[in-house]
């Protein structure tokens, strides 16, 4: 019996984590789960003039603007909503390159 339950333990604590990074890169998802749709909208399409719209933006620069941006390389009064938010600032590569690539098949 407990080898039962240790078995079942163990194979549901591996589906847990083969499965998390499959959920982790899906870009529509991480859009929304990031914050980003707040400011750059739910299409893509920015709130307020003043940020950029994302919808068709070519994914590599997006990546590397992100990147920039969570590495302190890029700064500005728009910037600070985003590395003054620990979610965003917990990003990773992997979720950048998913967002960006999601952003990118928008109309």
């Amino acid at each position: 019996m407990f080898r039962m339950l240790r078995c079942l333990l163990i194979t549901g604590m591996l589906v847990i984590f083969l499965v998390q990074p499959v959920l982790a890169v899906d870009g529509k998802k991480l859009y929304t789960a990031k914050f980003c749709i707040t400011c750059h909208g739910k299409q893509g399409i920015s709130v307020a003039p003043n940020y950029p719209n994302l919808a068709r933006q070519n994914p590599e620069y997006m990546k590397i603007q992100v990147r920039d941006i969570i590495d302190g390389k890029r700064k500005n009064k728009l910037t600070l909503l985003m590395t003054g938010n620990p979610v965003v600032m917990k990003t990773t590569d992997e979720e950048i390159a998913a967002i960006a690539k999601y952003l990118a098949t928008l109309e």
